[in-house]
C-alpha cells in the first residue's frame, strides 16, 4: 500500500522520523492543525492508496474532499510519534475521516480486550442475581453504598455505581438499626436497582429483612451468627474469618446448607496489609474452588493517597491471589470514583492474566496524572520575552463573572445570563456569542478560571474562583 503523509513545516522532522515507509508533504503552514481541505485542493494525489491527514484536523470535511480526489483521505494520529504504530495497522483498521487513528486504535484494542475478557464468563462457579462468578471468569466489582440522605439520594447513588460499571450493589446496615427504616430502603432499592443486590450485616434480624425483600447476596456470615443460614433461601453468602484455618472450616460447615457460598479472609486496613495478603494466599492453598471476595474498600477509605493507583494495585494483587469480588465504596470525596477504577482495575488485571504479561498495552488505563508517552517538543527560541503577570486591573464595564461547579457542571453567572456546560470553550463561546466580554485581559481571565473548573470539575475537586487548584505536593513552592 502506497501511503502519503501530508503535514506543515513544524512537524516534517518528526513525521519523516516515525513514518518511516511512507511518503511525506509538507503544507506551506507551520501548523499541522491549521491544514484544511482547500489547502490541498490542486495537490496531486494520484497513485497513492491513502493520503493520512493530521489528526487535528478532525473538524474539516475530508469526506466530500475524499469523493473530489478520488482517493482515500483519512485522519491520521494527533502526534507524529504513534505513525510508527499506526502505520503498521494500514491493513487491519479502516481509517475515519472524524476519529483521529490513535485515537481509533486504541478505542478498538480496548473493545476487543472487553470482548476477550467477557467471553471468559462462560466458565464461572455461580451466579448472583445472573451475575457470574469464579471460575475464570472476571472479577466483579461489588459497591457499597454505606450511607444516604434519604431515598432519592439511595437512587442516585444506585444510578452512579451503575453508570460507573458495578456489577453487584451493596447496602451497608449500620450496627443499630430501624427495622422499619431498613425495610423501606431495600423495597425501594430492590425495585429500583437494575443489577443484583447485597445486604452487609451481622444481624440476624437484618438479614431476615434482607432476605424477605428478595437481595440476591447476604453480607456477612460468621461463626457467631451462624444459625442465620436458616433464613437463606437461594442468596449468595460471604462468609467471614480472620483465621485462615477457621474460615476453612467455616466454608465447609456453610456448604452443606448453602450452595453459593463465598470466603472472605479481610483485608485490614494499611500497616496490617501484608498479614492480610498472607491470610488470602494461604486460603487459596487450602481452597482452589470457593469463590473470594477482596474488600479494597478498607485500603482506599483509610490511606490519604489517591485512590487511582491503590485500586489498580490492589486488583492487581486480587487477581494474582484468584480472588472473585471486588468490594468496594465512596464513601469520601478522595475515594469518589473508586467503582470505576475497580472496573477497569479488573478488565487490566484479567488481560494480564490471559496474556501472562504485566498489566499494560491493553488499551486500559488507569493513568490520569501521568502518562505513558511523553511526546517530543520542538521549540526554538530566537527572540522571546519573560512573562511578567500584571498588577492592574480594569473592570470590563459589560460586567463580571461568577463561576462555580456543581454536580459535575460549571455554572457561569453574569448579570444579563447564566450558562450551564461541562466545558471551557463551550461555555466562553457562549459568552462571547452574547457579547458578555469588552476586555482582551478580562476574555483571558475568563478562560482561565473556565479551564480551572473543567479540570476541577473533571477530578471532582473543589472549586473556588480565583484560587488554584490544590494539586497536594505537585504544587511548585508549597
Amino acid at each position: 500500500m502506497r501511503v502519503l503523509l501530508v503535514t506543515g513545516k513544524l512537524a516534517e522532522e518528526m513525521v519523516r522520523k516515525y513514518g518511516k515507509g511512507a511518503d511525506v508533504r509538507v503544507c506551506n503552514i507551520d501548523v499541522a492543525a491549521f491544514i484544511t481541505p482547500s489547502m490541498l485542493e490542486n495537490e496531486d494525489f494520484s497513485g497513492y492508496d491513502l493520503v493520512l491527514v493530521p489528526g487535528l484536523t478532525y473538524n474539516c470535511n475530508w469526506e466530500d474532499f475524499e469523493r473530489r480526489k478520488g482517493v482515500k483521505v483519512r485522519l491520521g494520529p494527533i502526534h507524529a510519534y504513534d505513525l510508527q504504530h499506526v502505520l503498521k495497522l494500514l491493513d487491519k483498521i479502516e481509517f475515519s475521516h472524524k476519529i483521529p487513528a490513535c485515537r481509533l486504535v486504541e478505542s478498538l484494542k480496548v473493545a476487543e480486550t472487553i470482548r476477550e475478557i467477557d467471553a471468559l464468563d462462560e466458565n464461572f462457579a455461580f451466579d448472583i442475581g445472573g451475575v457470574k462468578v469464579g471460575g475464570n471468569s472476571r472479577m466483579k466489582v461489588v459497591a457499597e453504598i454505606a450511607s444516604f440522605c434519604d431515598f432519592d439520594d439511595l437512587r442516585a447513588k444506585i444510578d452512579h455505581y451503575t453508570e460507573s460499571g458495578a456489577d453487584i450493589i451493596d447496602i451497608g446496615v449500620p450496627l443499630e438499626f430501624n427495622e422499619e427504616w431498613l425495610s423501606r430502603t431495600l423495597k425501594v432499592a430492590v425495585d429500583y436497582s437494575k443489577l443484583p443486590l447485597s445486604i452487609d450485616t451481622f444481624s440476624k434480624r437484618g438479614i431476615e429483612i434482607g432476605v424477605r425483600h428478595g437481595v440476591d447476596m447476604v453480607m456477612s456470615i460468621s461463626k457467631d451468627n451462624f444459625e442465620s443460614l436458616d433464613l437463606i433461601e437461594d442468596q449468595a453468602v460471604v462468609v467471614v474469618d480472620r483465621d485462615v484455618q477457621s474460615l476453612v472450616n467455616l466454608v465447609e460447615k456453610v456448604k452443606r446448607r448453602v450452595e453459593k457460598v463465598i470466603a472472605d479472609p479481610v483485608l485490614d486496613p494499611p500497616l496490617k496489609v501484608a498479614d492480610s495478603i498472607v491470610r488470602y494466599s494461604e486460603f487459596r492453598m487450602r481452597d482452589e474452588e470457593t469463590p473470594v471476595l477482596f474488600g479494597a474498600g478498607n485500603v482506599t477509605e483509610l490511606s490519604d493517597a489517591d485512590s487511582i493507583g491503590i485500586n489498580a494495585l490492589l486488583a492487581f494483587i486480587a487477581e494474582e491471589l484468584n480472588c472473585n469480588l471486588l468490594f468496594t465504596t465512596e464513601a469520601s470525596p478522595k475515594t469518589h470514583g473508586s467503582v470505576r477504577e475497580m472496573k477497569l482495575a479488573s478488565y487490566l488485571a484479567k488481560a494480564a492474566r490471559i496474556r501472562s504479561s504485566p498489566p499494560k498495552d491493553a488499551g486500559i488505563s488507569l493513568l490520569a496524572l501521568k502518562e505513558k508517552v511523553r511526546y517530543a517538543e520542538r521549540v526554538e527560541l530566537d527572540n522571546f520575552v519573560r512573562g511578567e503577570e500584571s498588577k492592574e486591573f480594569v473592570r470590563d464595564p459589560l460586567g463580571d463573572f461568577i463561576i462555580h461547579v456543581f454536580d459535575g457542571k460549571i455554572i457561569c453567572k453574569h448579570d444579563k445570563m447564566t450558562i450551564v456546560g461541562e466545558k471551557a470553550k463551550e461555555i466562553a463561546d457562549t459568552a462571547i456569542r452574547h457579547n458578555l466580554l469588552s476586555r482582551l485581559d478580562h476574555a483571558a481571565y475568563l478562560g482561565r478560571e473556565l479551564m480551572k473548573a473543567e479540570i476541577a470539575a473533571l477530578l471532582n475537586k473543589s472549586y473556588i474562583q480565583d484560587r488554584d487548584l490544590n494539586f497536594g505536593f505537585y504544587k511548585k513552592n508549597s
